[in-house]
């Protein structure tokens, strides 16, 4: 509005026009259809040049207008991509800022733009890495490194989706340690804790990469294994139940697993498929611990 009052259309068009783009982005987010390739390579290059147009008319200006702009590209876009899209911004207000201004106010303008880049990078950085912790620690047993239980109904509903767009059968192992109280109890929860760390770590290795693992309390863990028919699961489950009998965790002391197994059936809802996995665990306990019940 005061480039239009004072005379310069050009350049009220073109903020105007920059204002409509940022209105754009707001309603694509807002509507959750974010594109950052849209607009690392629409609305940067927009913003740049018309930036250099601004700094080559105005002068110290169109600096000004740089350093919020430095901001907004890495509060918009991915960090990489902001590393990008500021470094177009250098790129063009720098040989800018040297046509229009004084060369001492263009080195000063420069360094300090350069500066304000270059820190903000950092810090977003910082951020981001602090962020991607605290997701692990949320989302992560701290004791055995699987999965915690947050993650649980999530990864069972999205299982079922994939079962039903393209029919790969999904099968949950739910285990659980036989008679464990006894191992806390007369070896202290120290032991106990080395032994599910242990445990877990063996259910790791005996299994693949795009199953997904969880401690969903105490002794009691799920595997969901992806694209494994009943068979093929039960058959799994006795590996482990095998592997864990025949394992020594921590000062001599073996240990015995129950397992219930479950393949989803169709229509069934995630609780409904847990809860029968669970129902096989107790057969298996029921049955005389230390095997698998499919």
């Amino acid at each position: 509005m005061n480039n239009f009052v004072q005379g310069r259309m050009i350049f009220g068009a073109g903020s105007a026009a920059v204002a409509l783009l940022l209105l754009l982005y707001t309603v694509s987010v807002h509507r959750k259809r974010y594109n950052a390739s849209l607009i690392l390579f629409a609305l940067v290059p927009s913003v740049a040049a018309f930036l250099g147009m601004v700094i080559h008319e105005l002068g110290i200006i169109g600096i000004l207008w740089c350093y919020p702009t430095v901001l907004a590209f890495y509060a918009m876009l991915p960090e990489r991509k902001a590393w990008l899209a500021n470094g177009l911004l250098l790129l063009v207000s720098v040989p800018s800022a040297y046509l229009a201004l004084d060369s001492m106010i263009a080195v000063r303008a420069s360094a300090t733009l350069f500066a304000v880049s270059v820190f903000t990078g950092i810090f977003v950085h910082i951020i981001n890495e602090q962020q991607r912790r605290l997701e692990a620690l949320a989302l992560t047993d701290t004791l055995t490194g699987l999965l915690n239980r947050t993650l649980f109904q999530r990864s069972l509903e999205e299982a079922i989706q994939q079962n039903e767009r393209t029919q790969a059968p999904m099968s949950l192992l739910v285990l659980d340690f036989d008679h464990f109280k006894h191992v806390n109890d007369t070896l202290g929860h120290g032991a106990g804790d080395k032994v599910l760390a242990g445990a877990a770590g063996l259910l790791l290795k005996r299994t693949r990469r795009v199953d997904k693992l969880f401690r969903i309390g105490g002794e009691e863990f799920v595997a969901l294994l992806y694209g494994t028919p009943l068979e093929s699961a039960c058959a799994v489950a006795e590996q482990l139940r095998g592997a864990i009998a025949a394992a020594t965790f921590v000062d001599g002391v073996r240990i015995t697993a129950s397992i219930g197994v479950a393949q989803r059936e169709p229509g069934e809802d995630w609780d409904a498929w847990f809860r029968r996995g669970d129902d096989n665990l107790y057969k298996a306990k029921a049955r005389g611990r230390d095997r698998v019940e499919c």
